[in-house]
């Protein structure tokens, strides 16, 4: 089948990302791209975005080179259409590196059909508190008021997505199998073999 993105979207905190880092290296069809962001670089020598200036951002929203851009913590954040191109032209499935805000998912489905967006959801939302505190523990409280209330619009927004995968405290390597076997049913793509081959890979151009 045509190669298409694979999106990992869900709440704050949740484990998309750490999900994310983990189901990439599991398929050889599977290729990583960078979000571009104004943020600035929190460590010398971070390569999980494509640092811009604000200007460089303006410049190029009004270029039309974004599939989708937001504004979060007083930062922007966008995916620049032709980095998506780039890869699928190679007959790759790109997955953002970092993930993306719920809302993108649409944008994506419209420039391109087949886009399989996989929602990550907490056991409960009362979770989400107790764990920013605990993986974010820079957060304030209103912070993680704010952060909880993005995420039950989230929840309600979740049917755009193909599938939703439950990441249980404790529990990752389950939600991480679960999204693996998502991606082979609805993809068809196979997963590196435990020698390093790979047997009968699916997909590509």
């Amino acid at each position: 089948m045509k190669p298409v993105p694979v999106l990992v979207v869900g709440p704050s905190g949740v484990g998309k990302n750490v999900i994310i880092d983990r189901i990439v290296p599991m398929f050889p069809n599977l290729e990583f791209y960078k979000t571009t962001t104004t943020r600035p670089q929190r460590t010398p020598g971070e390569d999980k975005y494509h640092f811009v200036s604000e200007e460089a951002f303006t410049r190029l929203i009004e270029a039309g080179a974004f599939l989708e851009w937001e504004e979060f913590d007083h930062h922007r954040y966008g995916t620049q259409i032709r980095h998506l191109r780039e890869i699928l032209d190679r007959g790759q499935y790109p997955v953002p590196r970092s993930a993306i805000d719920v809302r993108g998912v649409v944008s994506y489905k419209r420039t391109f059909p087949g886009t399989l967006a996989i929602f990550i959801a907490y056991e409960s939302l009362g979770d989400m508190p107790d764990r920013l505190r605990r993986t974010r523990p820079m957060m304030t409280e209103q912070d993680i008021a704010g952060r909880l209330a993005i995420a039950q619009r989230e929840m309600e927004q979740q049917d755009v997505c193909e599938a939703t995968v439950i990441n249980r405290a404790g529990k990752l390597d389950e939600a991480v199998e679960e999204v693996a076997q998502i991606i082979e049913h609805h993809l068809g793509l196979r997963r590196h073999s435990a020698s390093g081959s790979v047997p009968g890979t699916q997909g590509g151009a």
